[in-house]
């Protein structure tokens, strides 16, 4: 697949350019703000930007984002904002909006002619997030994936077992996989070798489970797994900040690594087509000091 089937593309690069975003803002919003509530403000402050001309109240727009079904781990995290005076966090959102193109706007160049090219097919509630949000969306989940993956580090470095989530778009072959449905997700069983999810599989002493979709993730996680486990999440970058909330809820400290680029016909493409992540990214994060 080439970067014209995709509306972003991450490389090595990628994540060097976003640890130095996350660590520069993160260095201005320490003046004005401790560190347990920049990153909820930070978030209501750019819903409120996008927002605010079609939406009298952030009570609206919190109301229209669970009415979209696909914003539902963020809820109970924005709905504490409902009452509260945020407009001190607004800082937050305009520093954002003004340097986050100079870190990440080499890798969703080709965003806005994608969503074009797609803007005729019909589209489920849930869809039109995906092909109708604007560079800000895509930014502010990359760069809180980052700010989250260092809250929650020290826990999840901590924990006794650690498992990879990946998507089930990185299968090779939908249709003939041979992944076993557990507890958790599905699990490998090897079945092709030249499968990524196999590779990873084979090179990685931990947990892999595959889910369709974050909403399907640890559903029927114990008190036992919440208490023990780690996760470390692969998914596309507008389902990262749900992601990694939805497993905070449950009780697991997350990280996360990005989709090279979209791959799946879910949302994106006519057909499948296999996916792939850094595994220079995947290896740190797993190489727990």
């Amino acid at each position: 697949m080439s970067s014209l089937d995709s509306p972003y593309e991450v490389n090595d690069s990628y994540y060097r350019d976003v640890k130095r975003f996350a660590s520069e803002f993160l260095d201005f919003a320490h003046n004005y703000f401790d560190d347990e509530k920049i990153l909820e403000g930070l978030i209501v402050s750019i819903y409120w930007k996008m927002c605010c001309d079609k939406f009298s109240s952030l009570e609206q727009i919190i109301d229209y984002l669970e009415y979209i079904g696909d914003f539902n781990d963020q809820l109970p995290y924005l709905r504490k904002w409902e009452n509260v005076d945020f407009s001190p966090y607004l800082v937050l959102g305009e520093w954002f909006c003004k340097n986050a193109q100079k870190y990440l706007s080499s890798y969703t160049f080709n965003l806005n002619d994608y969503l074009k090219k797609y803007e005729d097919i019909p589209k489920s509630k849930q869809e039109e997030i995906f092909f109708n949000s604007p560079k800000e969306l895509y930014y502010l989940n990359m760069l809180c994936s980052e700010i989250m993956g260092r809250i929650f580090r020290p826990d999840y470095e901590s924990r006794k077992r650690k498992a990879i989530v990946l998507p089930t778009c990185m299968k090779i072959d939908q249709k003939h996989c041979q992944a076993v449905e557990k507890r958790l997700g599905e699990v490998c069983t090897a079945c092709n070798p030249e499968c990524e999810i196999a590779k990873i599989n084979n090179e990685y002493d931990c947990e892999i489970y595959l889910v369709s979709h974050k909403s399907s993730a640890f559903q029927n996680a114990t008190d036992e797994d919440k208490k023990d486990l780690a996760i470390v999440g692969v998914a596309c970058p507008l389902n990262l900040i749900s992601g990694g909330w939805k497993a905070a809820t449950f009780g697991m400290p997350p990280q996360c690594v990005l989709l090279d680029k979209v791959a799946c016909s879910r949302h994106w493409l006519k057909e499948d087509v296999p996916s792939s992540i850094n595994k220079k990214e995947l290896k740190k994060i797993l190489e727990v000091n």
